[in-house]
């Protein structure tokens, strides 16, 4: 992603969030990995975020309104903004939802940011468990300041410390 086209895309995910579009949010995926380790390439960005509830009914009316009206367009699962395809993700199991609870907040050309913490990204990539999902578990393991005993808690939690005892066994014969 170009550096203006990153700038634009939180732009709008920030605002989105100053004006209670985005209930609470958290950068995941991909572009929140790159936070923690050296850059790769990626061509989407993930946002995770709690919607809107009505009567037990995720709302997401209010959300592409806002992104419509501003002149976005869609393309399959992404909004479009500037040249970059966004994701927006539903936090809607328990994991996701504590992951964007206990997301933090980082600055980006004096834009605040909510990012997922390297622990919730292990969680989630060991979850989902594609083979790109792996490579990044693997960024993150080699390359990140991983808090392991909060990582501990939060697979055990999770039900995910089997799986990643495991992925270890597998990639780090441990």
């Amino acid at each position: 992603m170009a550096d203006r086209n990153t700038e634009k895309v939180f732009r709008v995910i920030n605002k989105m969030y100053q004006e209670k579009i985005l209930k609470d949010y958290a950068i995941g995926g991909a572009v929140a990995t790159i936070y923690y380790t050296e850059p790769f390439a990626t061509k989407d960005v993930d946002i995770f975020f709690t919607p809107l509830e009505k009567e037990k009914i995720i709302l997401l009316t209010p959300f592409y309104d806002f992104l419509l009206k501003k002149g976005y367009k869609t393309y399959k699962e992404y909004i479009i903004i500037g040249e970059t395809p966004i994701q927006f993700i539903p936090a809607t199991n328990e994991l996701e939802k504590e992951a964007v609870e206990k997301a933090i907040f980082v600055k980006y050309e004096n834009i605040e940011l909510k990012i997922l913490r390297p622990e919730y990204l292990i969680a989630i990539f060991l979850r989902v468990y594609r083979a790109k999902d792996r490579e990044k578990i693997i960024k993150l393991l080699d390359q990140a300041k991983i808090e392991k005993t909060f990582l501990s808690d939060i697979l055990k939690r999770h039900n995910l410390d089997k799986k990643f005892a495991e992925f270890m066994k597998k990639y780090y014969g441990k």
